[in-house]
């Protein structure tokens, strides 16, 4: 007995088309929910900032030498190399 491929494609196709009728609808709900921008990524410089304001807040000498360790070059090392020295004075 021979085959013929010429009901099985009018078939799949017909699949196919229910199957994407049925679900791009609301594939395309989706993407309308997702933000058309993102979010800008946090400022690198007020994280600094705040971080040497919590170590400043703690006082101890852990702190300090942490940001010291963690920002080397940064402008509020020397404040923070200060107050290290302070402390390790009394």
């Amino acid at each position: 007995m021979r085959r013929t491929l010429g009901t099985t494609i009018p078939v799949v196709i017909v699949l196919v088309s229910n199957y994407l009728t049925a679900t791009l609808p609301a594939f395309a709900n989706e993407i309308e929910k997702v933000p058309e921008m993102m979010d800008k990524p946090p400022d690198p410089e007020k994280a600094v900032v705040s971080e040497y304001a919590e170590m400043k807040r703690r006082g101890t000498i852990e702190a300090f030498e942490l940001f010291i360790e963690r920002h080397p070059d940064h402008p509020l090392t020397d404040d923070a190399r200060k107050n290290l020295k302070r402390l390790r004075e009394n």
